[in-house]
């Protein structure tokens, strides 16, 4: 009896163990963003040049809701960029965990800190003076 107990004990908690790409995928679905004016946390930032994403006054009162079935609802806010643009824009992502690699509608970013109040990911692009990365933040 007491070793059923035991094994039954064993498999309770397995079975409840989160997978650590859920508990990242649990963390960049947990609410609804917007793109991040001031980094909350500059040590996660890539060393060599870097600079951040300048979020255009347009941009600021847009939201980010990403689903766990990997789609990603962009909602415009009332500050329009373009006066044609949608309400909303649906588009799919993709989280590798291993290669902490964010796909957003087919443009690949490098993920560098992930947590409740801000996600930070960045995409390397060459410049004048070699390659500069762009730090975009979600809060």
């Amino acid at each position: 009896m007491k070793r059923f107990v035991a094994l039954a004990l064993m498999l309770l908690v397995f079975a409840c163990k989160k997978d650590e790409s859920e508990e990242i995928i649990e963390v960049l679905t947990s609410k609804t963003w917007r793109l991040g004016l001031k980094d909350l946390n500059t040590a996660t930032n890539p060393s060599g040049a870097s600079s951040y994403y300048a979020v255009p006054e347009c941009e600021q009162d847009d939201t980010f809701l990403f689903k766990t079935d990997g789609t990603l609802v962009i909602t415009y806010g009332t500050k329009k960029c373009d006066g044609n643009t949608a309400t909303t824009k649906t588009v799919s992502y993709i989280f590798n965990k291993q290669t902490k690699e964010l796909t957003i509608d087919g443009q690949k970013f490098n993920v560098t800190e992930e947590n409740k109040t801000q996600f930070k990911y960045i995409k390397a692009v060459p410049g004048t003076s070699g390659t500069n990365n762009v730090i975009y933040l979600l809060q």
